[in-house]
């Protein structure tokens, strides 16, 4: 899709900002991001080893700056939203659930009832997430039921069943993606991989809550942005998966990640008490983006982790003076 406008909202969070290095890589594509936040530090922000005229940033609030998010949108008049905005930490949403729902829900209501009658746009992709279907035993296709755990994941099921509805009902032309853990260089560093990283180079004490038995299939930040660049595309309106077959546990990937910077994961980690909502498994049937988009995982998980280890070697001083927790913006 050539000469397209593209409008990428949570431009600032780690999956948004790689569509946006995405979609700067075709000069002819104007792509414009928003966030409620400023932009962070460059650090985080892979699109900012560029100088890319064809970008520019708007800080907007999708909840409490909804009118000047529709000036700018009838503004540029973009043939493609693509909505990564979002509260993602799941166990945050057990004390706080009227913020995910704001954010999660109702903006993604009150964004889209507004999108359906834009005669502009072509395409609104929304980032969705293997939660809404809770644990599952079996790998789960786009059509399985909901069985959400946690706040957080009904508060994307709830925005997913909107969008089937628009969908059906005024054949809103919304593709949804899902995909199992993403990972890759200049994520949060509160995140599983790259903080164990880091901890092993502060020789910190990893944490492997409930004994990091659950299941997570790791997915490189890449490979679904690939996916989610054939959903725009080739796509039909819907959701398509894209993940990764691993049985691995979270405590197999630390261990992993110990082996290969030559530390003693025994010593390295210790055992703490479940999360609370926490699912045994998060598992994705991808054969429909498989046959449809002609999509398959390219980037082998030791490959992506190596990359995320020298991403932090490379950036260590920097990384130093940042937090290593969530710290949440009311």
């Amino acid at each position: 899709m050539s000469k397209n406008v593209y409008v990428v909202l949570g431009s600032n969070c780690f999956t948004g900002s790689h569509i946006v290095d995405a979609l700067l890589n075709d000069p002819s594509n104007q792509v414009i991001g928003v966030s409620r936040s400023p932009e962070p530090k460059d650090l985080f922000l892979p699109y900012k080893r560029r100088q890319a005229a064809n970008f520019q940033f708007y800080q907007i609030d999708l909840v409490r700056g909804f009118a000047p998010l529709v000036r700018l949108l009838d503004e540029v008049k973009p043939q493609v939203v693509i909505n990564v905005a979002a509260l993602s930490e799941v166990a945050l949403s057990n004390e706080r659930p009227v913020e995910y729902f704001d954010i999660n829900t109702l903006a993604v209501v009150k964004l889209c009832n507004y999108l359906r009658t834009c005669s502009y746009l072509e395409r609104y992709v929304h980032i969705s997430s293997a939660e809404v279907f809770g644990s599952c035993d079996l790998p789960v296709t786009e059509e399985a039921l909901f069985n959400p755990s946690t706040p957080y994941a009904v508060s994307k099921a709830a925005a997913d069943m909107y969008l089937n509805a628009l969908i059906k009902n005024f054949g809103f032309p919304a593709v949804l993606i899902r995909s199992t853990n993403v990972y890759g260089k200049h994520q949060q560093l509160f995140k599983i991989i790259p903080r164990t990283v880091i901890y092993l180079k502060l020789g910190k004490v990893i944490e492997l809550h409930g004994g990091g038995k659950s299941i997570k299939s790791f997915i490189h930040i890449r490979d679904v942005v690939q996916g989610l660049r054939l959903a725009i595309e080739r796509g039909r309106p819907g959701a398509y998966h894209f993940t990764v077959v691993s049985p691995q546990t979270i405590a197999d990937v630390v261990y992993q990640i110990c082996r290969w910077m030559g530390y003693d994961a025994g010593r390295a980690t210790r055992v703490v008490g479940e999360r609370l909502g926490q699912d045994a498994r998060y598992w994705l049937d991808c054969s429909k983006a498989n046959r449809e988009l002609g999509w398959a995982p390219q980037v082998p998980f030791e490959q992506g982790v190596r990359e995320v280890i020298e991403w932090v070697e490379t950036h260590w001083a920097a990384i130093q003076q940042e937090p290593l927790v969530y710290v949440h913006k009311a």
